[in-house]
Order: C-alpha cells, then sequence, then structure tokens
C-alpha cells in the first residue's frame, strides 16, 4: 500500500511537533523548511488537522502551532485513515470507476483490497502517535533540532 503525499507529509508534520519544547510554536514556514517541502503543501493539511483538534493554532503576530495534549494518544491506524480520506487523491486501493471496468458488478477485487486496507489501518492501531518519538537524547533528533532553529 502506497501512501499519498497528503498523508506523508501529515504524518511528518505530527512527528515534527512531537519534538517542540512545550512552550514554544512553530509555523507552517519553519516546518516547509525543515520537512524540506512547498509551504503551499503544509497549508491545507496544518488546517485539515487543526479543525480535527490534533494540532492547536493561535493567530496574531506571535501565533503558530503546536500538538494538542491530546494528539499523542491518537492511533496511527486512525491518522493515516483520516488524512487519506481528507486527501483529494482516492483512498481506495483501487478504483474500478476511473476508468471503468466491465467487469466490475462481479468482481470481488475492491472487497478484498478493502479489507486488506483495513487491516493494514488496525495493524498501525498498535500504535499511538507518543510511542514513534524517538528518545530526546538521541543524538540524531538534537542535531535536527539545532538546524531547525
Amino acid at each position: 500500500m502506497q501512501l499519498n503525499r497528503f498523508t506523508d507529509l501529515g504524518l511528518r508534520v505530527l512527528l515534527a511537533l512531537q519534538y517542540l519544547p512545550e512552550n514554544r510554536l512553530s509555523t507552517v514556514e519553519s516546518l516547509a523548511r525543515q520537512l524540506s517541502v512547498s509551504k503551499n503543501h503544509l497549508v491545507k493539511i496544518v488546517y485539515f488537522m487543526a479543525q480535527s483538534g490534533w494540532i492547536d493554532s493561535f493567530k496574531g503576530r506571535k501565533g503558530g502551532i503546536k500538538l494538542a495534549a491530546s494528539s499523542y494518544q491518537l492511533k496511527l491506524g486512525d491518522i493515516v485513515q483520516a488524512l487519506e480520506l481528507a486527501s483529494s487523491e482516492t483512498p481506495h486501493l483501487i478504483n474500478c470507476r476511473q476508468p471503468p471496468c466491465s467487469m466490475a458488478e462481479f468482481c470481488y477485487l475492491p472487497r478484498l483490497f478493502s479489507e486488506a486496507q483495513q487491516a493494514f489501518y488496525h495493524s498501525l492501531n498498535r500504535y499511538t502517535l507518543s510511542q514513534l518519538k524517538a528518545p530526546a537524547d538521541n543524538q540524531a533528533i538534537i542535531k535536527w533540532l539545532e538546524q531547525s532553529e
């Protein structure tokens, strides 16, 4: 299974925000730099995550974003599924309608792929967002944080 770009970047944003000190905020611009992606790609993703309550967003000159306290307990499969569904790309592994398939009425593939996709999400749900965070004394993390300042 291949995750779409929206999901990939969404996961990167959530992981990056985990490493912010509690009293600091990040910005879309700074995350775009840290993650080496376009700010335009992140704006829609960050908006979706703020609407979903995964991140807290603060407006104004000293505004920014940070991970919502409740997000640490989000299940990874639920995050991935929500991001996949929120994307403008099709969330299905197989699309029998584009281009139209003459076997769609009797084919079992869509159902089988849907079951496999649900098993994938279920497997990921064994982990929470907080379980993906590397220890704070990890030298690679320290170096990454220093470069992002």
